[in-house]
């Protein structure tokens, strides 16, 4: 349900002053609106499950912070920020919608967030379960302002921002699976996919659009998933999806404008190392070739994954890589 201007007038100020009454008649004041409106806008605010306590007298108070990723409460979190938000009920994709609103002319550094999918995309050509009111389905579009050959390490800084966000907000520790899962306790809990926009006259990278899919407040997953897919629910973290997802757009902001991504920053890659999964253990890089069986040994600059096979240490930048232990592969 889309909300009416009023209706994001009405919900900023209940999140500016949770737990206090407010008067209809002084609401009505502030905003120039009629009383009549004020109650309408009331009503659509609980149809979209906001939990007001009102009474004569009394006016209109918020119980608590709806677990909702709309503009109002995303704002709330979030804070000033220069590049727009943009939050959608429904999407295809935000990644699909990222595309759309570049071809259209955007910022940079604009969000998007999606309340749920229809056609999620994961990599390989896989799809993301998206359902409603459980994850956060967002894409950050980033004017990346350098050759490709300098991009290699975008998924990878989404993924430090991702787990630093979950971990500040929940105190769990997820770590990184190479090059783009983000896991707690041997499982899926979020995914990553980078997209590149180019120019359509020279060929250079106009824009990079960074897909994170998080599974946040599911209790459980459809059999095919079941020993693959965890939310930061089930690990035992509870946040609402708004303090969630404004904690991780702070914290890409954050790591794009320092702007060690495009060099290789060793602090960079001493984080990536810290926090992988993958660094250590026995896995399988499977390509169009085939497959064969290596250890994972490092992260290079460049933001490849270093894999001793039987012939020697090779870097790995495609292919799909399983780690013994990690999502139902046992080896």
């Amino acid at each position: 349900m889309e909300y009416t201007a009023t209706e994001d007038k009405l919900a900023a100020l209940l999140l500016a002053n949770q737990g206090q009454y407010l008067s209809g008649e002084a609401i009505s004041r502030g905003l120039g609106v009629t009383r009549s409106t004020v109650w309408k806008g009331m009503d659509r605010l609980r149809q979209c499950g906001w939990e007001l306590e009102s009474g004569t007298n009394r006016g209109y108070r918020l119980a608590r912070v709806p677990d909702l990723v709309t503009a109002p409460v995303l704002e709330h979190f979030l804070g000033e920020r220069e590049a727009p938000l943009y939050t959608y009920e429904e999407l295809d994709s935000t990644i699909t919608q990222g595309q759309r609103l570049v071809l259209e002319g955007v910022e940079d550094r604009a969000v998007i967030v999606a309340d749920r999918q229809t056609m999620g995309a994961g990599r390989m050509g896989r799809s993301f379960l998206s359902p409603g009111g459980v994850g956060i389905y967002l894409s950050y579009l980033l004017m990346p302002r350098c050759g490709g050959e300098k991009l290699s390490l975008l998924t990878s800084c989404a993924g430090l921002a991702v787990c630093g966000a979950i971990s500040g907000c929940t105190g769990l520790s997820p770590r990184i699976k190479w090059p783009n899962d983000i896991i707690l306790d041997g499982k899926k809990v979020c995914g990553i996919l980078t997209r590149l926009v180019s120019d359509g006259e020279d060929g250079s990278i106009g824009w990079a659009i960074i897909g994170i899919g998080i599974n946040v407040a599911q209790e459980s997953f459809p059999d095919e998933l079941r020993d693959k897919a965890i939310s930061v629910r089930m690990a035992g973290g509870s946040v609402l999806r708004a303090r969630l997802a404004a904690e991780l757009v702070r914290r890409l902001d954050r790591i794009f404008d320092a702007g060690g991504w495009r060099e290789g920053d060793p602090a960079i890659l001493a984080e990536l190392r810290c926090l992988s999964c993958t660094l250590g253990h026995p896995v399988v890089v499977s390509g169009p070739l085939g497959s064969e069986q290596g250890e994972a040994v490092d992260i290079a600059p460049d933001g490849s994954l270093l894999v001793r096979f039987a012939d020697g240490v090779r870097a790995v930048s495609s292919g799909e890589v399983s780690v013994r232990g990690l999502l139902g592969y046992a080896g």
